[in-house]
């Protein structure tokens, strides 16, 4: 009597649990889907239609995940022998959850190719992406195949979907550390500029990591316990929390522009009347007299914000990034320039 508890709680239970997680974060990504349509309504169509099409998909997962827990729970209920069927609707979910990453991943890879300026960081990471893409296919094909999860944990297709959230996990762990360096890299002289990258590398990191341990914790369950459904429980958190990664990082920018706003107008006050410039801006202007060591440092610091309040139809961080580190250097020039 014992084991048949333990074997409904880790079934049913687990799907169970999952399932109102997941709705849970469904309800999030539809605020944040609100929210960005409300601070960003002249954001570019490419941004609007990826928000869309992942909102669509979101919800289209969180209906048949409800319907899965509902045929197994309800319909099959009191019939310990169907506990082995797989639902129909539970095989498109999984190949749903591959197409919201798929689409979340490529939105990332572009910002890496943005932000290093080299494409052969990024197509790596799309191909890689797609290999994930493929194989969320194959096991969705099979799956409707076998109808059985005793048939699918075989060898063949339970491989497959090992592999593919296998490359879930690798590409966001990739496209997380590629970030996280480049912009610890991209730091400058000015500490508007350094506060920026700061934010984003706290936003890439929190962003990242978390959903990139939650597709761990789905695959070690999925190696160790494949008896049970609790991996399955996680993996309807997946979708979600890749959507919810995708409309963080595109609402923080809001935020991050009013940070930027702050500390410019903070340090514009400061520097004329204390007279304590910063280390960069000291060895570009030298030993000068206090009049004109403030007067050119407010000069400096405006060149910096101006050019980055630029509009700009796709707006993101990594943009933010490029953007105020090339003009920084390009002041430090121009000044070296005008002094010698």
């Amino acid at each position: 009597m014992s084991g048949d508890v333990v074997t409904v709680a880790t079934v049913y239970g687990a799907i169970l649990l999952g399932t109102c997680i997941g709705c849970g974060l469904t309800g999030i990504v539809f605020v944040q889907t609100v929210l960005y349509f409300k601070f960003y309504p002249s954001d570019s169509v490419y941004n609007k239609v990826l928000v869309l099409v992942v909102w669509a998909l979101d919800m289209m997962h969180t209906i048949l995940i409800i319907i899965s827990v509902w045929e197994s729970v309800i319909v099959n209920f009191d019939k310990p022998e169907l506990m082995d069927l797989i639902p129909k609707a539970l095989g498109l979910s999984v190949a749903i959850t591959a197409a919201v990453t798929f689409l979340v991943h490529c939105f990332f890879a572009n910002r890496v190719r943005k932000l290093t300026k080299k494409w052969y960081f990024a197509a790596p990471l799309v191909f890689l992406a797609f290999l994930r893409l493929l194989s969320a296919c194959v096991s969705t094909t099979e799956i409707m195949r076998l109808r059985h999860y005793s048939l699918f944990i075989k060898p063949f297709p339970s491989w497959v979907f090992t592999l593919g959230v296998t490359l879930s996990a690798s590409v966001e762990f990739i496209i997380t550390t590629v970030m996280v360096i480049f912009l610890g890299r991209s730091r400058t002289g000015f500490a508007t500029m350094n506060h920026i990258i700061n934010s984003l590398i706290l936003y890439t990191l929190e962003t990242g990591s978390f959903t990139c341990a939650v597709t761990i914790a789905s695959l070690i369950c999925w190696m160790v316990m494949r008896h049970n459904l609790i991996f399955l429980g996680m993996h309807f958190a997946i979708a979600k929390l890749y959507a919810n990664s995708l409309l963080a990082t595109l609402n923080t920018r809001k935020r991050l522009r009013a940070d930027r706003t702050f500390s410019s107008q903070r340090e514009a006050d400061v520097y004329p009347a204390s007279l304590n410039i910063h280390k960069s801006s000291q060895r570009i202007l030298g030993p000068l007299s206090p009049t004109k060591n403030a007067h050119l440092n407010v000069n400096v610091e405006t060149t910096v914000v101006s050019v980055i309040d630029d509009p700009c139809d796709d707006y993101d961080m990594a943009d933010i990034e490029s953007k105020g580190c090339d003009t920084a250097c390009g002041t430090e020039k121009d000044s070296k320039e005008f002094f010698h």
